[in-house]
């Protein structure tokens, strides 16, 4: 049986007495391609189903042999024995016996913006008869590729976009067309780094740096296959992060592969998965194998057994149907025109791609967002001939919701902690080719906000900090501390695992205390635990920013968007006092020890501390997902929950 893992979580697991008994009786081996991808939330939904067919296939007596394959792992015996729960033997790349050409690679700055330098050589490429694949930062920056190229409609044929939302029709398109040569250039985000069949690629063309060893041997395997030469070509974008590549390129291609981040106690998906393997066994708990579960799972069996844990996921008919594999949230959104379905898109990039008003594009086509209906998770759009763009202002407010670790100093706190970002539209512009502003709205457009329950590292500046750099400041702290997080957010991936912009996040926040913090951290639901590493690396971190914006050549204060510039900021960052707040800190982290706390480190101590809340009004024990008391009916406050945990 070929599959992938939604058809085996959503089907073959849910229904295996009905279909599939005497298959999993005669299973003997289980193959799992290209094993890299299975990281971060994806990856961690993916081990916990493994997890569970190792379950059904103990339930019919067999014991299959797992075997995985990558040509972009770090450690991956230790990788595939976390996701799968079982021993394997790591077969060494000497034994590959795969052919492969001579590749060349280039790094190349041209004279102009790097999408249209990228966009220029790739078809000046694809017009000496090679065959170009394009990698691109986004979804929109592909889109933009197409949507900018000058020339008639029927002269489009062969250059296409490639990214998530397509239908499996226009892939299968792009997909034939690359394998008969139809197809000479598309331009694609990372959806293409998988082992797709496209044929013989004749080169790659990055445009913005890879951010991740992985992503970046992905793209440059795409070239040089079946023994024939290829080229790679490295555009890096204007970025802190491209920047200090672009000047140290011996040190990007040093770089080994990262190790691969799974979080097995995120304590929602723990949660859902046991719901799921319970009903997979028909209910009875007596029949939940843990040796294939896993001892995380088994931790939420016994809390829930002593009276301990009590959450919603127990309680749902149809708990396969609750999770979202690939990501969390709200789930995909329609994008319709009439009654033909366009697409889809996630929760996440609905606020960022297709607001109300926007213009959204797709393969090249251009639509106008005219309602977004969220009951029907339908996006209404029509047809529209424009060459205008629409960018989104985006504001984001922090919640502390919990301390892990935490280590003092005089002037600042470094910390782990649980957090819920929330992300909501503030305007909206759209602008014409040459940049002039041709219309604004104001306000959220009836968008609902997006919020996200996550963790990371939260960097404080007490009020002593202010009181010592205030006086130097030319510019406000909030503005000064937002051009350090700028730095920080772009260069985190010179210090931690694999980072696409997708990732992780940041922001900063004032806090209820009225003490500024910058934060960063995973943009995945209740987290994986990629941007903890900045509370061990911070010290690094601040040196590699305080490099890069000491070292940028440009000559004006305000700077450039290789440093601390923000195009999506309409007022002036500064140089000066992004340097000035880098080397206060750099100095407390560099003279001064820590006074160093561990809150907590036992991931099942939330679990049992948020069982249950009181109610304000008449104190009765109220579950931490109940909106209203029970009891007395009294509403219950958001941080009441927040509090306790």
């Amino acid at each position: 049986m070929l599959t992938n893992p939604d058809m085996l979580h959503f089907s073959v697991l849910q229904y295996h007495e009905n279909h599939w008994a005497r298959f999993f009786r005669n299973l003997k081996l289980v193959v799992i391609d290209e094993c890299h991808e299975y990281r971060g939330i994806f990856g961690t939904n993916v081990a916990l189903i493994l997890h569970r067919l190792r379950q059904i296939c103990q339930l019919y007596g067999s014991n299959p042999t797992f075997v995985a394959t990558s040509a972009t792992v770090s450690e991956p015996q230790a990788h595939m024995e976390k996701l799968t729960g079982v021993p394997f033997e790591c077969v060494e790349s000497s034994r590959d016996g795969s052919r492969q050409g001579v590749r060349k690679m280039w790094m190349v700055n041209g004279p102009e913006h790097y999408y249209d330098f990228g966009r220029k050589l790739a078809l000046q490429l694809a017009d000496k008869g090679l065959t170009v694949l394009a990698f691109c930062p986004s979804r929109v920056s592909a889109e933009r590729m197409l949507s900018r190229i000058p020339r008639k409609d029927e002269e489009l044929d062969y250059v296409r976009v490639y990214r998530s939302g397509l239908s499996s029709t226009e892939r299968s398109s792009i997909e034939c067309g690359l394998r008969d040569r139809t197809v000479r250039v598309v331009f694609s985000t990372s959806a293409l780094e998988l082992g797709i069949d496209i044929g013989e690629i004749d080169v790659v063309v990055c445009i913005g740096l890879p951010h991740s060893m992985m992503s970046l041997w992905q793209r440059v395997g795409r070239s040089a296959r079946g023994g024939r030469e290829g080229t790679a070509i490295f555009i890096p974008a204007d970025s802190p992060i491209d920047t200090y590549y672009a000047n140290n390129p011996s040190e990007l291609f040093a770089k080994d592969h990262e190790p691969l981040v799974l979080n097995l106690t995120n304590q929602r998906l723990l949660c859902q998965h046991y719901a799921c393997a319970l009903q997979e066994v028909g209910g009875r708990e007596e029949r939940l194998k843990f040796d294939a579960l896993g001892s995380e799972i088994e931790t939420i069996h016994r809390l829930r057994s002593e009276g301990k844990l009590d959450r919603d996921e127990f309680y749902r008919s149809e708990p396969h149907m609750e999770i979202s594999i690939r990501g969390a949230g709200e789930g995909s959104y329609k994008l319709m025109e009439g009654d033909e379905c366009v697409g889809e898109i996630d929760s996440f990039h609905l606020l960022r791609e297709s607001c109300r008003n926007a213009i959204y594009r797709h393969g090249g086509r251009a639509f106008r967002v005219k309602d977004v209906i969220r009951g029907r998770k339908v996006v209404n759009l029509r047809v529209e001939r424009t060459f205008n763009e629409t960018t989104p202002f985006i504001q984001k407010k922090i919640q502390l919701r919990q301390t892990l670790q935490a280590a003092d100093y005089s002037l600042v706190r470094l910390a782990t902690v649980k957090i819920r970002a929330t992300e909501f539209l503030a305007g909206l512009t759209e602008r014409d080719r040459g940049g002039r502003v041709v219309h604004s709205w104001g306000g959220n457009q009836a968008m609902p906000p997006h919020q996200l329950p996550t963790e990371g590292t939260m960097l404080l500046l007490r009020r002593e900090f202010w009181t010592e750099v205030l006086p130097q400041l030319q510019g406000n702290e909030a503005q000064a501390l937002e051009a350090c997080e700028r730095l920080l957010y772009g260069l985190f991936p010179t210090i931690s695992g694999p980072c696409d912009t997708q990732d992780f996040s940041s922001a900063v926040d004032r806090l209820p205390t009225g003490e500024l913090a910058v934060f960063l951290y995973d943009a995945v639901y209740d987290g994986v635990g990629l941007t903890l590493v900045a509370y061990e690396q911070m010290t690094e971190l601040l040196q590699k920013a305080l490099e890069r914006v000491s070292t940028c050549d440009c000559e004006e204060d305000c700077g450039c968007f290789s440093c601390v510039a923000n195009p999506n900021k309409e007022r002036p960052a500064s140089k000066h006092d992004a340097r000035l707040i880098l080397e206060t800190l750099l100095q407390v982290f560099e003279t001064e020890s820590p006074r160093e706390q561990i809150v907590t480190s036992d991931w099942t101590a939330t679990l049992e501390q948020i069982v249950s809340i009181a109610c304000s009004t008449c104190q009765a024990s109220v579950k931490p997902t109940d909106r209203f008391c029970p009891n007395c009916g009294t509403k219950i406050a958001a941080g009441m929950l927040e509090a306790t945990a």
